[in-house]
């Protein structure tokens, strides 16, 4: 099984990493292709994933360390690819800066998923999502897409107009405020995995 990670640079992808090389997904994955437009995140990424796997050997928890790839060539990551994986940030955390603090500026809530800047954002990001789904449909096209791509309920959706089902949207926002809650209930909500660990997207998690 090939796992591709767009937005390869990114400083959770270590994790991932690690969850897949300690079966903790509960599925085998054979190779993993990063994939990012910024060639000195991705050799740092794929350096500290390099450490990591020779730790996780010598330490006994990983099962069997999967092929490490990394490439700023979107079709190559892509290709052969069982699951993908997205979470870029386009523009970076500059634009981001820039949508948050204009919208924070007109007196209105500065955050990437909703009001002012995630609606700059979106319009910054679907062309790009677009993109991706039309590389993913050509090369890869029995792939399942997960989306963490903020503002993840627009993206998806936009996203969906190209490989339909296949793209799940998901974000860490829902099952963060369960576990807050169960803190303070003194309650631990999320044994077993329960919980809305598929909630929507915080853009539309109350919606």
């Amino acid at each position: 099984m090939k796992l591709a990670i767009l937005g390869g640079g990114g400083f959770r992808v270590p994790l991932v990493y690690e969850a897949v090389a300690t079966a903790a997904t509960g599925l085998q994955v054979d190779e993993i292709a990063l994939h990012d437009v910024d060639p000195s995140r991705l050799r740092t990424i794929t350096a500290v994933i390099e450490g990591l796997g020779a730790q996780l050997s010598a330490a006994g928890p990983a099962t069997a360390l999967p092929r490490l790839t990394a490439t700023t060539d979107l079709r190559e990551a892509v290709v052969g690819a069982d699951f993908v994986f997205s979470a870029v940030r386009v523009g970076g955390a500059g634009a981001r800066t820039v949508d948050e603090r204009v919208a924070l500026d007109l007196g209105l809530l500065g955050q990437e998923t909703i009001g002012p800047g995630g609606l700059a954002y979106a319009l910054r990001t679907i062309p790009v999502a677009l993109d991706i789904a039309r590389v993913v449909a050509e090369v890869a096209p029995d792939a399942w897409v997960i989306n963490f791509t903020n503002p993840a309920g627009i993206v998806t959706e936009a996203m969906r107009t190209v490989l339909g089902d296949r793209v799940v949207g998901i974000c860490d926002t829902p099952i963060g405020l369960v576990r807050r809650v169960g803190r303070l209930l003194d309650v631990d909500l999320v044994a077993g995995e329960r919980g809305p660990t598929g909630s929507p997207p915080p853009s539309t998690t109350w919606g």
